[in-house]
């Protein structure tokens, strides 16, 4: 059964489009398996992205279009803050902006531009993995 708000709205597919100002709470994400390096792109277990604020960044230099980012809370198992992340959403599946849907729908993947690639690439940017349309 779907988490929903007073409205009808799904708690789940706000947070993965980036539409957190609705809820009454930052979601928090515990970091959970073992390995202890986090790169700049965390994958949850649904279609919710952590960026951390090195990736955004590197978008905002570029004044790259397409994404929103959202407050987020990481922590490890036992609750203590890891590191500087936001939640990350793509906006939509329009191909004009340098980030977009890569399937037609909020996903854990997605399209981004060859300018995009490059400048995280340059900046040392981890935890990608780039697939040549």
């Amino acid at each position: 059964m779907p988490w929903r708000l007073p409205d009808g709205s799904d708690v789940f597919q706000l947070i993965d489009d980036g539409r957190t100002e609705r809820l009454s709470f930052v979601p928090r994400f515990v970091h959970t398996n073992r390995g202890t390096r986090l790169g700049d792109l965390i994958w949850t277990t649904g279609d919710t992205k952590v960026a951390s604020r090195r990736f955004v960044n590197v978008l905002a230099s570029i004044g790259a279009t397409g994404y929103r980012t959202f407050p987020v809370n990481v922590v490890d198992h036992d609750g203590s803050p890891l590191g500087d992340f936001v939640g990350f959403a793509i906006e939509d599946d329009d191909p004009g902006k340098d980030l977009h849907f890569a399937n037609g729908v909020q996903f854990w993947n997605f399209a981004a531009t060859g300018r995009v690639v490059e400048a995280l690439t340059h900046a040392g940017v981890t935890e990608l993995s780039i697939t040549p349309a």
